[in-house]
């Protein structure tokens, strides 16, 4: 028996599982994804995905193509995504933030933010020095722990989430040898030590980029302010100059989340 206070883990791991399957509906948005495709992304057996799906589209969080036989996100999820994103929008607070840095420092900052299991870019703001670096735009995504602003994201997430996604993007991160699954982990504490995340010339070889990330108010991570730009402009010791610029700005985006 249990308590009207506690949850069956059978409830709480079908809630789980359904968040997850939702997760991954709004991951593929662009085509939708079909029911297989969603069986083997979500590691679950089929009924078990056809079951909670049939929970999602009468929740109308999901909807279904009969043309295509493809799954979709609905139209009350973006409406819901409308009015939470009221209250909480760090890409409108982090605006001000990069334009300063752009200023500043002359190269090309961007604000990632958590995605599934891949960040995605909400913002760019291109500095003045000559050459860029513009690998990264607006509506990019990347499995977390590819790049500056995606690797900052994932360091923060706890250990298991972070095993987890890197499994989930093991196929992804193997077409990129210094990300791949067997060596992210050690990316990861390097970027925990440091307190920032640094590519290096590690996705291509004349491109730099650092990244800091932003938490929340209770401590959980909201994004990433990162900075691009050829190798020679990110090292030592201007790297720490930039670093302590991009600092200055995530307290400050902190501090304007904490008024929320």
């Amino acid at each position: 028996m249990t308590t009207p206070n506690h949850q069956s883990p059978s409830v709480t791991q079908s809630l789980d599982r359904a968040m997850r399957l939702l997760e991954l509906v709004v991951s593929q948005t662009q085509h939708g994804v079909d029911l297989q495709g969603l069986v083997a992304m979500s590691g679950l057996k089929r009924p078990t995905v056809h079951r909670l799906l049939t929970g999602l589209r009468n929740a109308g969080l999901v909807s279904y193509d009969t043309r295509t036989r493809r799954y979709l996100p609905a139209y009350k999820l973006y409406e819901m995504g409308m009015m939470a994103g009221q209250r909480f929008d760090v890409r409108l607070l982090a605006l001000p933030s990069l334009e300063r840095l752009a200023t500043e420092t002359c190269d090309t900052v961007h604000l990632s933010v958590r995605h599934g299991d891949a960040s995605l870019c909400v913002a760019r703001t291109v500095g003045s020095y000559p050459i860029r670096t513009l690998t990264l735009e607006v509506g990019d995504t990347r499995p977390l722990g590819l790049g500056a602003g995606s690797l900052a994201l994932l360091a923060a997430m706890p250990d298991d989430d972070i095993h987890a996604v890197i499994e989930r993007n093991r196929e992804a991160l193997a077409k990129h040898p210094n990300f791949a699954a067997p060596r992210m982990m050690e990316h990861v504490e390097i970027t925990r030590q440091q307190g920032y995340a640094l590519n290096d010339g590690q996705m291509l070889a004349e491109m730099a980029g650092i990244a800091v990330a932003i938490r929340e108010p209770y401590g959980s991570v909201c994004g990433a302010l990162s900075i691009a730009a050829i190798r020679s402009r990110l090292q030592p010791p201007r790297r720490e100059q930039v670093l302590d610029l991009m600092r200055r700005e995530v307290v400050l985006i902190e501090e304007q989340l904490a008024k929320v």
